[in-house]
Parts: C-alpha cells; sequence; structure tokens
C-alpha cells in the first residue's frame, strides 16, 4: 500500500497554478488518455478503463454540474467503478470543480495519495541532441504501446487495453524505440495538441537504467515536437521520482503545477 499524502505539504503555487499554459497542459493530458470507458456525470468526466495511467481510470472534475448534489453525483459515480470492478478514484487538480472538492471528498473518507507534478518547458532553445550508438525507431501506436506495456511489466489485458487507446488516439505524435526492436532499451512518446506537445510513457528497461538512454530520447521527441511546429512541451511525473524529475529539470522544464489521487483506499 502506498504512503498517505497530506495536500496542505504541496506548495501553494503548485495547487493553486492555474496559468493559460497550465490549463493548455491539462487539456493535452486529458486528451492523451481518451478512453471509450467513460460517462459524463453533471460536469465530472468519469474514466473506467483498466489503462495503467490513473488518469483513465479515475474522476477528473472538470465542470461545477449543477443537475445533481454532490452526493447524487457520488452515488452514481459508484455506481459505474463497481460495474467496472475498479475503486472509486478521483484525481484532484487546481481545476478540479466544485471548489473545496478535495475537502468534501476527505469529509466522506478518501485518503490523499500519489502527488505528482506537471512539468513544462518552451520547445525554444533546445539542448543538443545526443549522439549514440544504439538505433533509434520511429513506431506505430500499437508497436509503442506494447513495448511499453512489457517494459513496464503490466499484465496482458492491461496492455490490450492500453493498445486500444493508443490506436484511438487521433491527433498527431511521435512514438520513438530506443534499442533493438526485439531487445528495446528505452521508448517514449511526445503527442501534439494545438501547439502543446505532451510526452507520455518515458520509460528505460530497468537493467540498463542510469545510461543516458532516457535523456537521449527525451531530446528527440523535443526536437521532434519543435520540428512539427510545437510552441511548449509538457509532461507529468510523480512528485517523489527524484531520478526523473533531475533529468527533467537538466532538459529545462520546471514545475507548473500539482495533482494527487483521492480513495477510500491506497493503491
Amino acid at each position: 500500500m502506498g504512503a498517505p499524502l497530506d495536500p496542505r505539504s504541496v506548495p501553494a503555487a503548485l495547487r493553486d497554478a492555474c496559468d493559460p499554459l497550465a490549463a493548455c497542459a491539462e487539456d493535452a493530458g486529458l486528451n492523451a488518455t481518451h478512453v471509450s470507458e467513460q460517462a459524463l456525470v453533471a460536469g465530472w468526466l468519469v474514466r473506467f478503463a483498466n489503462s495503467r495511467a490513473k488518469r483513465a481510470r479515475s474522476v477528473n472534475a472538470i465542470g461545477v454540474g449543477t443537475a445533481l448534489s454532490f452526493a447524487e453525483r457520488l452515488q452514481r459515480v459508484d455506481a459505474l467503478y463497481a460495474a467496472a470492478a475498479l475503486p472509486t478514484t478521483f484525481r484532484i487538480t487546481p481545476f478540479s470543480q466544485p471548489a473545496g472538492l478535495d475537502d468534501m471528498l476527505a469529509e466522506q473518507g478518501f485518503l490523499a495519495f500519489e502527488e505528482s507534478r506537471v512539468m513544462t518547458r518552451s520547445l525554444d532553445a533546445l539542448p543538443a541532441r545526443i549522439d549514440g550508438s544504439a538505433p533509434i525507431h520511429a513506431v506505430d501506436a500499437r508497436e509503442f504501446a506494447e513495448t511499453a506495456g512489457h517494459l513496464y511489466g503490466d499484465a496482458p489485458a492491461r496492455i490490450a487495453v492500453d493498445v486500444a487507446r493508443a490506436l484511438a488516439f487521433p491527433a498527431r505524435g511521435l512514438r520513438l524505440l530506443l534499442g533493438e526492436r526485439d531487445a528495446p532499451l528505452a521508448v517514449g512518446c511526445i503527442l501534439f495538441d494545438g501547439r502543446m506537445a505532451g510526452v507520455y510513457g518515458l520509460h528505460t528497461r530497468a537493467d540498463v537504467r542510469g545510461r543516458g538512454y532516457g535523456a537521449r530520447l527525451l531530446l528527440e521527441l523535443l526536437h521532434g515536437a519543435a520540428n512539427a511546429g510545437a510552441a511548449h512541451a509538457c509532461l507529468q511525473v510523480g512528485a517523489a521520482n527524484d531520478p526523473a524529475r533531475a533529468l527533467y529539470r537538466r532538459t529545462g522544464f520546471g514545475d507548473r503545477y500539482a495533482y494527487w489521487y483521492r480513495a477510500r483506499e491506497i493503491e
């Protein structure tokens, strides 16, 4: 079981960062995790796919909603998650509606956990690409999702969900595999949402970490996005993932806002 989180420990500036660039990054992240298993309940986007990404199996409270009371909405949400055999989980962001939702959920016994940071950077003045002997291949959505799932160690059923999700994503993007295709070292993708480019699924095989593969792949993705006309990049990373956050800071990313999850039991 994960550790509980006190949201008051999150810097105030990252809990209230509702600037336009943060809003673009939030939209890009929600669009990139589009799933067919979803419903809109009085302003709450309820997603209940058995995906690795919690954004695809949690409530994103994007609208105030006046048709139902808080209790009625929660009852509807609980029924959807029960039918999907998933725990009722909320993703809490600076954009969550109504105001005070986090406190309302706490009063209902929902525990906070897993703080994440959304980081952004301009795509101007990118660091130079990193040379290396391992080849980099552009791959399609299916190969990317399957390879990423295997590197993460996901179960076949979850990989199948994420393959379907990747195939259904309508926007342009760049998906890269570093290493031989039958023995990948790292994978990552960047998806375009207007002039915002979101980095997702950047993952290095556990036994070859610390060799610069992630940095090399990240810079390839950023240069590809800049060449395609994107102006900014964003990514989402666990607040406690110090190695990844150090890489992103070295590559010019900075924290834009934070989010966390609430559920009756911590994953």
